[in-house]
């Protein structure tokens, strides 16, 4: 896979009802120049007693300029609470094709930011309901991309394939996972040079089910499902898998290493006020929740992780009289990271952090990030 410079930023703003793609450059912004001034930046962060405290995040002031306008969005309660699916489609040889489909009619369209065009894909044949789209490189010269699309959360479930080597492109409806009734699912990955699709479902019960990308056949893995949440990516050039399980997990196919990519920090102050106000003791709160994430492989042993968070900030008055107020704001974290073979030799695997950056949200909002 390629090392990609970019990583792509799906943005709604509400102000003007549009939707547009911006691209960060990780170089600059997410990386450091070296994994050892990564190491060496870190390493400094430490007190008198060799306790490591975590480096401070960076302010992203404004994004970059959008480089396509992806068309309007409805800003209605309803239409917000419908997110369309976004994916990389080419993620080895290429950081700027997106493919996109619509949740509330099925359009799909293709995005290429590295040319600035855009192309029309016929309409999923199954039209409501937002899918998993999981795209496919080829296996070899004569084998060109696909993408599967399956819904299985909706009164309406279906499992589609759009094979680029087809003329005229269209989507081909395949056979139902054999779970569709009884649950939805929890992750979900290609292996074997994309030949196998493996899904693990929500509930444990049901387990891990595979399908045949050649002979279109589904059949049960096994009662044990796989221990992330959302898309798995095997990388190649580190022989394993990665993907989130809160946190991020990494399985070997041993049990999972798991590293801490960003601990929230809870905030707190208290102030005692003079004055004509003596006495009064002023408590400050603030707290961030995580309610979203993204997992992104820029190639070369090279990630962004990005985490979207609300921050609630709570301010309390005790004694002369009490009071409180609240507050809050939403921001993504984005989190450059190297993941590197131990120095011993052994074949471990361990993680190098390098750069940190926040983004306030205003009118606007990430909604994917690629």
């Amino acid at each position: 896979m390629i090392r990609r410079r970019f990583v792509n930023l799906v943005v709604d703003n509400y102000s003007t009802g549009e939707r547009s793609l911006h691209r960060l450059d990780a170089a600059k912004h997410l990386f450091c120049p070296s994994t050892a001034k990564a190491e060496a930046a870190h390493g400094a962060t430490q007190d008198n007693n060799g306790v490591r405290t975590p480096p401070e995040i960076g302010n992203l002031p404004r994004l970059p300029p959008p480089t396509m306008n992806l068309g309007p969005f409805s800003t209605t309660v309803y239409a917000c609470l419908l997110d369309d699916t976004f994916v990389l489609l080419s993620p080895r040889t290429s950081d700027g094709r997106i493919l996109h489909t619509s949740r509330e009619k099925g359009l799909t369209h293709l995005y290429d930011a590295g040319v600035g065009s855009t192309a029309a894909i016929p309409t999923l044949q199954r039209r409501s309901g937002s899918p998993i789209l999981l795209p496919i490189a080829g296996a070899g010269e004569e084998e060109e991309e696909r993408v599967y699309a399956m819904k299985t959360h909706c009164g309406d479930p279906s499992f589609e394939v759009l094979d680029f080597s087809q003329h005229p492109h269209k989507w081909e409806p395949l056979p139902l996972p054999p779970f569709v009734k009884s649950s939805n699912i929890r992750c979900f990955t290609a292996i074997d040079d994309g030949h196998t699709i493996c899904v693990s479902t929500e509930y444990e019960t049901t387990g891990t089910y595979c399908f045949d990308t050649r002979s279109h056949e589904w059949r049960k893995a096994g009662d044990w499902v796989l221990p992330f949440e959302g898309r798995v990516d095997y990388v190649p050039e580190l022989e394993t898998w990665l993907g989130f399980s809160s946190p991020l997990s990494c399985l070997n196919p041993q049990p999972p290493y798991v590293w801490e990519d960003l601990n929230p920090p809870k905030e707190e102050e208290i102030l005692e006020i003079g004055g004509r106000f003596a006495g009064t003791v002023l408590q400050r709160s603030m707290y961030w929740w995580p309610y979203g994430e993204h997992l992104v492989n820029l190639g070369a042993g090279r990630f962004c992780i990005a985490k979207v968070f609300q921050i609630q900030q709570e301010i309390k008055l005790h004694l002369h009289f009490e009071g409180n107020s609240t507050s809050g704001e939403e921001f993504v974290v984005l989190i450059g990271v190297e993941v590197v073979r131990d120095r011993d030799g052994e074949g471990g695997l361990r993680m190098v952090k390098h750069k940190s950056k926040r983004y306030v949200f205003t009118s606007d909002r990430i909604r994917c990030v690629l």
